[in-house]
């Protein structure tokens, strides 16, 4: 597997984004929790987990380990995408949870 950076891991950091929230999302209006509510709970746990990617740490063991985002092609021979820098999912959380119940 080859490690490579590549201009798409932000639109890829994008819709990975998107996916969750809809997900969530979906999960709530199944359970009949109403829309206002539901784009609030969103908007929060995206937030929260988007920082948790951007800035966490996991003390594991007596390491410590930061969370990584990577995409795949599904392929043989996959190319691993990442970022050096990591991602920023945070700046994009509620925005994208707007753009999620747009959608809807």
């Amino acid at each position: 597997m080859e490690i490579i950076e590549d201009d798409k891991y932000e639109e890829l950091c994008a819709e990975f984004q998107y996916q969750w929230i809809v997900l969530l999302r979906d999960t709530l209006k199944k359970h009949g929790v109403p829309e206002s509510e539901a784009k609030a709970i969103c908007g929060d746990f995206s937030f929260d987990l988007s920082m948790l990617f951007d800035q966490g740490e996991i003390e594991h063991e007596g390491s410590t380990y930061r969370p990584v985002v990577a995409f795949t092609e599904d392929e043989e021979e996959p190319l691993l995408i990442v970022q050096s820098g990591g991602s920023e999912f945070h700046e994009y959380a509620f925005g994208t949870t707007d753009e999620a119940f747009e959608t809807e």
